[in-house]
């Protein structure tokens, strides 16, 4: 799925740059911009999603055994 994020991003930015040369509304502009920062950090989530560190205070990935305890019979 990265993939088709990859592209989609790639098109977008280069309609951005097709607009910007053409002297498109600023908040159009404003707008794809922050399109493409949200598409591009999607993109770079998936990309790692199973090989960067996960930050343990919203995941289980910190998550340890408590181990035996005397309620334990």
């Amino acid at each position: 799925m990265a993939v088709e994020y990859r592209a989609a991003s790639a098109r977008l930015a280069m309609r951005l740059k097709k607009l910007r040369s053409d002297g498109a509304d600023p908040q159009v502009l404003h707008a794809l911009s922050r399109n493409l920062r949200e598409l591009r950090a999607v993109q770079r989530t998936l990309d790692g999603y199973y090989t960067l560190p996960r930050d343990p205070e919203i995941t289980s990935a910190g998550w340890r055994g408590r181990g035996p305890s005397q309620d334990d019979h």
